[in-house]
């Protein structure tokens, strides 16, 4: 199995996990590419060991909100965008950390940088990426991976 593979595979079983454990919901993989349509909600994360990756999450901010309301399940709680930020953040974080946990089996010492939330238009850095979308509840929402462990796949 091609690393890009190895790592394509790792991201979607983290994002299983991740929104599972932490939202109560299952996400369901969804053909791409899409356009992820209405207000949304971004950030970065880099990863900088054992490979030089960088990934990005976008979604709906109809669907952040969803999920934050489950996380604090605290009605008299307002969800501001302040907190749909860091819980989009967050989420990134869990999800990339799970992702390198199974990539390195828990063996190797993995490193990453902290969320990044990114503000008007997205660029796409030069390389090979790659693209996974999913959808929780009718919202599509999508992650992406650039980077080295991609080169020559």
């Amino acid at each position: 199995m091609k690393e890009s593979d190895s790592l394509e595979k790792s991201l979607v079983k983290a994002v299983f996990a991740t929104m599972e454990n932490m939202a109560f919901e299952e996400p369901e993989i969804l053909p791409g590419p899409l356009e992820i349509k209405g207000e949304t909600i971004s950030f970065s994360l880099q990863v900088v060991s054992p490979y030089l990756l960088l990934t990005r999450v976008e979604i709906p901010k109809k669907l952040a909100a969803k999920l934050t309301k489950t996380i604090y399940r605290d009605d008299e709680k307002e969800i501001t965008d302040d907190l749909l930020a860091d819980s989009v953040g967050e989420f990134l974080n869990t999800i990339i950390g799970t992702m390198m946990g199974d990539l390195t089996l828990g063996e190797r010492i993995f490193e990453m940088g902290l969320p990044q939330k990114i503000t008007g238009k997205q660029k796409t850095p030069p390389g090979d990426t790659r693209r996974v979308f999913f959808r929780i509840e009718g919202f599509p929402f999508c992650l992406e991976i650039f980077g080295e462990a991609f080169v020559g796949s």
